[in-house]
């Protein structure tokens, strides 16, 4: 009789661990696009207002496509001023946040005579799908993306992908993916090391960190991935395009730490690490967008051709 009641009381215990371990994954990678988006960013507010404005009147079209495994994934198309222009920046939002977030980064492109993709990441904003994988599955469908503008907009093309936070890692995962010789450089706003990281910090009270083995569990068993395959770091070794990462000093999300880690370690034939001192996470450009905008268009300009008038604006 006691050996039943210890396999019992093992099998509730594990029955209970396994029930919160589902119950912090759905608060964690579930998401519900359901409802009408509103997205993150505050566009009434003082600095994305102008953007906004700008984004809202400027002629766009909504694009779809198919994901690997049969997602539809939806993105906005911006075209540039410059009819001549082959330059495009494709931008990825972050977690819990949708396209039309990026406004403020577009126009900054836009200036610049870029095209512009926004995609919405799988399960958020008009995009299909029920989880996100932070990255591991997104770094597919941006080359998708990337594969559907060399085949509609133009086989010579040149790209550059830009990201925030998930959207950072998404483009820092697919460095170490074969990219096409058009992808020239990519930029990644406070980008994190590596999933299982992530996940660790985001669990409070750290207590939680121990349903991190059910949590893995039950993702491997949903969507054939676990926290840990998500290694931006691993990516990054292979590298072989262009790096500019810029992280707030004050980013208690993912520390500026993970940033100088990824930068020490990539083997990119050009890598930078641009740091603003008093930045949280993924507010870097709102606190220093003079000094990145600069940092920035002195980098494309060696990577991509910029339309004169771009270029004298900007300055």
């Amino acid at each position: 009789m006691k050996s039943e009641y210890i396999i019992l009381i093992v099998i509730g215990g594990l029955f209970i661990y396994f029930l919160i371990s589902y119950f912090i994954y759905r608060r964690v990678f579930r998401t519900d696009n359901s409802k009408q988006p509103s997205g993150l960013v505050n566009q009434e507010a003082p600095f994305f207002s102008s953007s906004w404005q700008w984004y809202m009147n400027i002629p766009k079209e909504t694009i779809s496509i198919h994901s690997y495994d049969n997602v539809k994934l939806s993105a906005v198309y911006i075209p540039s001023y410059d009819e001549k222009s082959n330059n495009i920046a494709i931008l990825c939002h972050g977690y819990h946040s949708l396209n039309s977030d990026m406004a403020v980064i577009a126009k900054m492109y836009s200036e610049l005579g870029f095209r512009i993709l926004m995609p919405d990441a799988r399960g958020h904003g008009l995009s299909k799908g029920v989880f996100s994988s932070f990255g591991h599955y997104e770094r597919y469908d941006l080359k998708r993306w990337i594969q559907y503008i060399l085949r509609t907009h133009g086989a010579t093309d040149n790209i550059l992908l830009h990201g925030v936070s998930m959207g950072a890692a998404t483009v820092l995962l697919s460095t170490g993916m074969e990219l096409p010789t058009n992808v020239k450089m990519v930029v990644a706003d406070s980008p994190f090391t590596n999933g299982l990281s992530l996940l660790s910090r985001s669990l409070k009270p750290r207590i939680l960190n121990i349903f991190i083995p059910g949590i893995s569990a039950i993702t491997y068993y949903l969507h054939r991935f676990v926290p840990g395959q998500i290694n931006v770091v691993k990516a990054v070794k292979k590298a072989k395009i262009p790096i500019f990462i810029f992280h707030g000093e004050q980013d208690t999300v993912c520390p500026i730490s993970m940033s100088r880690k990824l930068i020490s370690l990539s083997q990119a034939p050009f890598k930078e690490l641009y740091q603003i001192p008093k930045a949280k996470h993924a507010e870097g450009y709102i606190i220093d967008k003079l000094g990145i905008e600069l940092r920035l268009q002195a980098l494309i300009s060696t990577y991509f051709i910029l339309p004169k008038n771009a270029i004298q604006k900007k300055k």
